[in-house]
């Protein structure tokens, strides 16, 4: 009864974040005897050949049914197939009676920049092709092989090692002979299969004709005999073995397999807004008072907070009771029943930590099933068939849709239903733990499958509006369906922090692009320095999430940390949430592109070889390129020497403030403040106002006034901001979502800046917004005018008009009134001819040096008398703030008195210590600069 109940609610709900057609268009479809091609893109071929083949989805390519692309089918006199696409060619033997190998098909890249490259089945496609990820970094410290194949079949077996889905040789392929067809809706469930096509003997096959399988799990229902290959490969495949593998022949347009590739694998969902805040997460017997004190404390220091995460203390444990459960796993490692001397009414609890806009998750290790002391065990054990009275556990079983639908309604659903937002899955048992304990399918990723089955699950998700998502490992391709991730339990160390950016980057290359890594490590790590540096990667990473073991003595709060430290991780997580527009606006173009919020350079500039040995260096949405400071300070000077590949094009430096040139090399030393990054000329980057009022819940919210910053360095330039509900699928079922374009013209003489009416609509889009409007790296202005009406200067953002920032040499136009965002809005900004000529590369870091310098002697034993002119320099931006008509004659003496401030340090009777680090401090950076408004300037005379 339980179990016909369950299909019909099922049935009734649907299931989520699960579409697409997998049958092709009838006009993509060339068979030709055992062989069935469908030509899915111009660059994508599916190659399939067996007795029997397959027309449903599998996990990971869910939808063949697109456009079908022009391409030519020809014959000739010799049995011989040709299919040729605007960029490939593939031509098969139908007179072979075998399935494929060297001598009946061949695959020519039409499109590589260079030289036509052909596939046959014997190659393998590993050299050229690019890094993708693996299922987690769990205990980790440093670096893991993500070269695949050299870590041997059973490493990837149970790492699910999985390279990018582009190469630099032009082609990759994808063999899914073995993926698992899906049934069809309303909820996709995994098809056990049965050998296809008779059995037969590998060894009858010549080498060359034999291909790489590329797991030692591969086919053995078909083919028993062995065929060494390198690195511990076996071959299985038989001369009557099904094929079913896909083709990518992109040549070195690396975006466009990305488009394709979530194209036919399904896109990447759009996490809800509220994600892309804070997560804070430790393992803690917390109790619920204790959670609402911690809370607390992140409101009361203006910390931002949005996700509060409860490891596995939330439910019952046996730390002192050290034996195994039923189901061999440490008793009490797995739980669904709430610790209620710890959390005594969960419900009530939940409820006020939604009241304060936050959002909150469980972890779980589900391994040991449902054991007889948790609170569903009797109603989950008769669902399956177990009498409750014999104290057997109900073993884990995910490939048993009963077992599935009676533990996912019975144990899990009263949770979600008390206010549980979502799963942290903390599965860390790896394929081989699954098959061993008879608990999967072979050849199915266990950690995929439990993605899957959580991510659409119909009992919860298909109940509420609510947008799917999930905290779990990766699975292999297909992942990205599932976000988000979580990478493991790392080591706290510069060799960990220092994997991440590239280890991130490099997930992008299978649209995996929301990793979310421990910030601070897992163990050990109570450096302060250390921390520091994790916090600013992890603002400029997908998720920000911090997380530490149970150790009294590791603590991520940053209040925890010395202040002055303290103070700059609270700046960079408040950045956070200020970039929130930006991060959901790129988070939505990963969603309808592929190409995820953070990758790599050589996805941008896949011909140039410099964008391959970057690994510390990635780009962050489409207008941020951020190089993050992976090495401790100089213990003497407290700086650290960066160098910088600066892509081609004009970027912005936002630690000096500088206009860069590119391709060159920018080097420079930082301080602990910064994190070199760089805004791509022309940009206009959308985001929210600094933290007004309580610093909880707050990413989830459209910002009430929106913040455009202007970058420089073009005539022309833009950017768009899109919005929607945040946490509902209607952005997808529905089209309920907005975009705002904005735009601008620059001349050496002024500025116009244009907001366009909103385009598009949701039940709850503002009809009117306030606005900040910043331009960066101007001389201040002659005059301002809004849709035609003249502003004035002010020095309260609270009232209408404009200031000039001259720390940061910005102009700010404050907008309090709301504006209808039906109407377009246009600033104009003018600038006197003669303030355009000066270079204003490098002042706003020389004012921050200066800054430091004057404080750093503020603190020694000499006297203001002795370095007058660097005293002097150091109020320049305060003198330009007061008195903007001074502007010109300050910039023009700024470098001038830089040169005699630093002779005055080097003159000074201080400790040569403090000596080298002053004036490390006030070296200025070398670069290839861009042409400045003092070009343009020239330009006019």
């Amino acid at each position: 009864m339980f179990l016909c109940g369950i299909v019909a609610l099922v049935a009734a709900l649907g299931c989520a974040a699960f579409g697409g057609d997998p049958r092709p268009d009838p006009d993509a479809v060339v068979v030709a005897g055992n062989a069935r091609f469908t030509v899915l893109t111009p660059d994508v071929i599916r190659m399939e050949w067996g007795h029997v083949l397959r027309d449903e989805a599998t996990l990971i390519f869910t939808h063949r049914r697109v456009n079908v692309p022009k391409y030519v089918v020809a014959h000739d006199a010799a049995g011989w197939l040709t299919i040729t696409t605007e960029r490939i060619m593939l031509r098969y033997d139908a007179s072979n009676p075998n399935s494929f190998n060297d001598a009946n098909i061949k695959v020519t890249v039409l499109d590589t920049g260079g030289p036509n490259v052909t596939w046959t089945p014997s190659q393998g496609d590993r050299d050229g092709r690019l890094p993708g990820t693996l299922r987690t970094l769990d205990m980790t410290n440093g670096s893991v092989n993500l070269d695949c194949d050299t870590g041997g079949p059973d490493y990837i077996a149970d790492s699910h090692c999985t390279y990018g889905v582009m190469s630099r040789r032009g082609f990759i392929v994808i063999d899914d002979s073995l993926g698992y067809e899906l049934s069809a809706a309303p909820w996709p469930w995994v098809v056990p299969k049965a050998a296809v096509g008779p059995p037969d003997r590998c060894d009858a096959i010549p080498h060359k004709g034999r291909r790489v399988c590329g797991s030692n799990l591969s086919s053995k229902e078909q083919c028993d005999a062995e065929a060494p290959l390198p690195h511990g490969f076996v071959c299985y495949y038989g001369p009557s073995s099904y094929q079913d593998l896909y083709f990518f022949g992109h040549g070195r347009r690396f975006k466009d397999a990305l488009r394709d590739f979530a194209l036919l694998s399904g896109q990447a969902p759009l996490p809800p807004r509220y994600a892309f805040g804070v997560f804070y997460s430790r393992w803690w017997a917390y109790s619920d008072d204790e959670v609402e004190t911690l809370v607390q404390e992140f409101a009361s220091r203006a910390v931002p907070l949005d996700i509060v995460v409860l490891d596995m203390d939330w439910h019952l444990t046996f730390y002192k009771n050290s034996s195994l459960d039923q189901a061999d796993q440490p008793k009490g490692w797995t739980g669904y029943t709430w610790n209620t001397e710890l959390f005594p009414s969960p419900t009530q609890f939940l409820r006020r930590l939604h009241d304060r806009g936050l959002r909150v998750t469980l972890n779980l290790h589900p391994a040991s099933g449902v054991q007889p002391w948790e609170s569903s065990y009797v109603a989950v054990a008769r669902a399956v068939g177990i009498d409750p009275s014999s104290q057997r556990y109900v073993p884990f079983d995910l490939t048993n849709k009963t077992y599935a639908s009676a533990w996912l309604s019975l144990s899990l659903a009263p949770l979600e239903a008390e206010g549980v937002d979502f799963w942290w899955l903390d599965w860390q048992q790896g394929e081989d733990w699954f098959v061993a304990h008879d608990q999967a399918l072979a050849s199915l990723s266990p950690t995929l499958w439990l993605n899957h089955v959580f991510f659409t699950n119909p009992l919860h998700w298909g109940t509420t509006p609510a947008r799917p998502l999930i905290l779990h490992r990766f699975g292999g391709l297909g992942s990205h369906r599932y976000p988000v991730g979580f990478s493991g339990d790392v080591e706290a160390s510069w060799a960990s922090l220092a994997f991440q950016p590239q280890f991130t980057a490099a997930a992008a290359n299978v649209a995996f692009g929301y990793w979310s890594h421990d910030i601070g490590g897992f163990l050990h790590g109570a450096d302060p320095e250390l921390y520091t540096r994790w916090v600013q990667w992890g603002v400029f990473s997908p998720i920000f999430r911090s997380h530490s073991t149970k150790d009294a003595r590791i603590d991520r709060r940053i209040w925890k940390f010395p202040s002055s430290h303290c103070a700059i991780m609270q700046r960079y997580m408040t950045l956070r949430l200020e970039l929130v527009p930006y991060i959901y606006t790129a988070a939505r173009h990963a969603f309808d592109t592929g190409l995820s919020l953070l990758h790599g350079l050589y996805l941008e500039w896949p011909e140039l070889d410099a964008a391959y040995l970057q690994p510390h260096q990635y780009l962050f949405g489409p207008m941020y390129m951020v190089a993050p400071i992976v090495a401790p300070l100089n213990a003497s000077t407290q700086l650290i020497t960066c160098s910088v590949w600066i892509p081609p094009g004009i970027w912005f430096d936002e630690t000096f403030g500088a206009l860069l040139q590119g391709p060159s090399t920018y080097s420079a030393k930082f301080t602990l403040d910064d994190v070199p990054r760089f805004l791509k000329a022309g940009s206009i980057v959308p985001m929210a106002p600094s933290l007004e009022g309580s610093s909880l819940g707050q990413a989830q919210l459209l910002p009430s006034t929106l913040r455009l910053v202007i970058v420089p360095g073009t005539s022309t330039g833009g950017g768009t901001l899109y919005e929607d509900a945040g946490d509902s699928v209607a952005y997808d079922s529905a089209h309920e979502f907005a975009t705002t374009q904005f735009t601008y013209e620059s001349s050496p003489l002024g500025t116009v800046v244009v907001v366009e009416p909103v385009r598009g609509s949701f039940p709850s889009i503002p009809t009117s917004r306030k606005y900040e409007v910043i331009l960066r790296h101007v001389p201040p202005a002659s005059s301002v005018a809004v849709n035609g009406a003249p502003l004035h200067p002010v020095t309260n953002p609270a009232a209408e008009g404009w200031y000039y920032d001259a720390s940061t040499l910005s102009l700010h136009v404050y907008l309090p009134t709301a504006r209808a965002v039906s109407s377009t809005l246009s600033i104009t900004v003018h600038f006197a001819k003669e303030m355009t000529r000066v270079d204003l590369n490098n002042a706003v870091g020389i004012f921050s040096r200066l800054h430091t310098v004057k404080r750093l002697l503020d603190e020694a034993h000499v006297f203001m008398e002795d370095y007058p002119t660097l005293l002097h320099a150091a109020a320049t931006d305060h003198r330009i703030s007061y008195n903007t008509s001074i502007f010109l004659d300050e910039i023009d003496a700024l470098h001038d008195r830089l040169r005699q401030g630093i002779s005055e340090v080097h003159a000074l009777a201080i400790p040569t210590s403090l000596k080298s680090r002053l004036e490390a401090l006030l070296e200025v950076p070398n670069a290839s600069f861009a042409k400045t408004t003092s070009d343009r300037y020239d330009a006019l005379q």
